[in-house]
């Protein structure tokens, strides 16, 4: 399919808004001891600010989504930028431990409302039959923040200071949103999602498959570091040179995924599910650091497809009221987060990792059968 030059642009803008709002929501766990440092406040209350940014998403998505429903997606999408710009302008000059977790709670709010139309956009932008695609493509944006976003605030913060890094997070999402504005036309809301019963049956084993296979991950690459300490014997830079693999790994996933997921949904939604659980029992099971060195970088694969092939899902089932379902999906998605890394942290206070590994093989079976069985991750007719 050839796609003209300014709908690449536009699909590259919403891939970099992808980009900026990940590492904008995980710029704690980049800078935690400047932060730490600066703010004068412990590792924990800085952990607070993931947690805290967590829950509110969870709770106020659904009914801003619902709020925002009549906007144009492109006037939507724009505000929840802006709404990162402000919140980092203002962290970055934060003097306290309690302005820094305000202005967390600014893109806290927008987050899940931009996630919610996103993925509709870029779908809007390439036509029918190509939401699969249009999503890998600007979900791309997603693992490029993993790989470089937060490495690269990590070294700001290190070199400059955090509140240079937080600025600097501040323009770029800045010039993300004038170029959104710049190559993406108009898009008002679709009168089908404005009326009529939100209900969708087939929606249900999404969100479960969701829960399952976002708390096994999580549960696992939560404490990534700990696991690759503990299974392939690696700490400090060395630990660096492997996620760096473990995220390339990731981009070559999201690649082969993007190109097979509209024309076999269920097949590459499958490898994602199973590819986690075959990747978990791996490192329960194959010995030497050198197999589970392979087993994390191969993990990225099926993990870089998650978020691509859920939401295609719900693209799937959910074309009268997209936005809305995206949003209770986006709950369940940040429900499997916390959970997992709960679930996860409990084995790692004992003192073990073994367990974090195996709810996650648990997690990616269990979602893998739920696929298998669900009229959701078919190919529509």
């Amino acid at each position: 399919m050839l796609v003209e030059p300014r709908t690449r642009l536009a699909l590259g803008a919403l891939g970099a808004a992808c980009f900026v709002s990940v590492t904008s929501e995980n710029l704690p766990v980049a800078l935690l001891p400047q932060l730490a440092s600066g703010l004068d406040a412990g590792d924990s209350a800085i952990g607070l600010l993931m947690t805290g940014y967590a829950l509110v998403v969870a709770v106020s998505v659904v009914p801003l989504v619902a709020l925002t429903a009549r906007w144009d997606r492109r006037t939507t999408a724009l505000v929840t930028l802006g709404m990162i710009v402000v919140s980092n302008l203002v962290l970055a000059v934060a003097p306290n431990y309690g302005v820094a977790v305000a202005a967390r709670l600014v893109a806290a709010a927008g987050h899940g409302v931009f996630w919610s139309v996103v993925a509709s956009m870029a779908g809007r932008l390439l036509g029918p039959g190509q939401s699969g695609r249009a999503t890998a493509v600007v979900f791309a944006g997603n693992s490029v923040a993993f790989l470089f976003g937060l490495s690269a605030s990590s070294w700001l913060g290190a070199a400059l200071g955090w509140r240079i890094a937080v600025l600097t997070v501040a323009a770029v999402a800045a010039v993300t949103a004038l170029v959104i504005r710049l190559t993406v036309g108009p898009m008002p809301a679709m009168a089908s999602a404005l009326h009529g019963r939100f209900a969708h049956r087939s929606l249900l084993p999404v969100n479960v498959t969701t829960l399952l296979v976002v708390t096994g991950h999580f549960a696992a690459f939560t404490y990534i570091t700990a696991i690759i300490a503990r299974y392939v014997h690696l700490t400090g830079s060395s630990t660096s040179l492997l996620l760096l693999a473990h995220g390339t790994a990731g981009l070559l996933g999201l690649l082969l995924i993007g190109r097979h997921i509209d024309g076999h949904p269920r097949a590459t939604a499958l490898v994602t599910t199973g590819g986690l659980a075959v990747c978990m029992l791996a490192l329960l099971v194959v010995p030497g650091p050198l197999a589970a060195g392979a087993a994390i970088v191969a993990w990225a694969g099926p993990a870089a497809g998650i978020g691509v092939v859920l939401q295609a899902a719900v693209l799937r089932v959910a074309k009268s009221r997209p936005d809305l379902a995206s949003a209770v999906y986006i709950v369940a998605f940040q429900i499997g987060i916390a959970s997992g890394a709960a679930l996860g942290g409990l084995g790692l206070d004992h003192g073990v990792l073994a367990p974090a590994v195996i709810i996650a093989a648990t997690g990616g079976l269990a979602s893998a059968m739920v696929v298998r069985r669900s009229a959701a991750f078919a190919r529509s007719g």
